[in-house]
């Protein structure tokens, strides 16, 4: 799935959490503390990610933005190599494969 309609579905979604709790644009603006402007683009799925997660934390959907980044912790193998530190940096090693066009489930 490219980053447009992954957008497009975030902006969908935004819209439909405002209209549940039956309010305007203009009223998530203020609740949000955004302009009008900012609703409207984050409607579109044109937006910044502080804006979007000032319109989640008014609409008191902010966990669902941070379903989606789960803290993962210090994985086991890594704590076996380090045995005391943390990692901090990645060392360039791996190589990243293109994402495939998967759905996404949220």
């Amino acid at each position: 799935m490219d980053s447009d309609r992954v957008s497009s579905i975030i902006g969908q979604r935004v819209r439909q959490y405002r209209l549940n709790q039956d309010l305007t644009q203009e009223d998530l603006a203020t609740l949000a503390n955004v302009s009008l402007n900012a609703v409207k683009s984050a409607e579109g799925g044109k937006s910044t990610l502080p804006t979007y997660v000032a319109i989640l934390q008014a609409l008191g959907h902010i966990d669902n933005l941070l379903a989606a980044f789960p803290d993962e912790g210090v994985s086991p193998v890594q704590l076996l190599k380090s045995s005391t530190k943390q990692k901090k940096r990645a060392s360039g090693k791996t190589r990243v494969k293109p994402a495939d066009n998967e759905e996404l489930d949220w």
